[in-house]
């Protein structure tokens, strides 16, 4: 009985998954951190910044935002 059970090898395709998925995790974990390092508020901020300014520019056709254009992002 315990020969059989060292000579099984039906769970090591379930390891190596594991072990595969693992990996692809920590390594987008580290992707991520890369990529925000300084956190997400300093990317929000800049596209905050940068549709404020797209907001601000004229269209093509000579017209600019509307009178009653506040730019908070409320109607009032």
């Amino acid at each position: 009985m315990l020969s059989k059970f060292l000579g099984d090898d039906t769970g090591a395709v379930t390891i190596d998954w594991v072990a595969l998925t693992a990996g692809i995790l920590l390594l987008g974990i580290a992707v991520v951190y890369g990529v925000f390092e300084g956190g997400v508020k300093p990317l929000t901020e800049s596209i905050n910044q940068n549709l404020g300014i797209a907001v601000q520019v004229p269209d093509a056709v000579g017209e600019g935002p509307p009178d009653d254009f506040s730019g908070t992002g409320t109607t009032e």
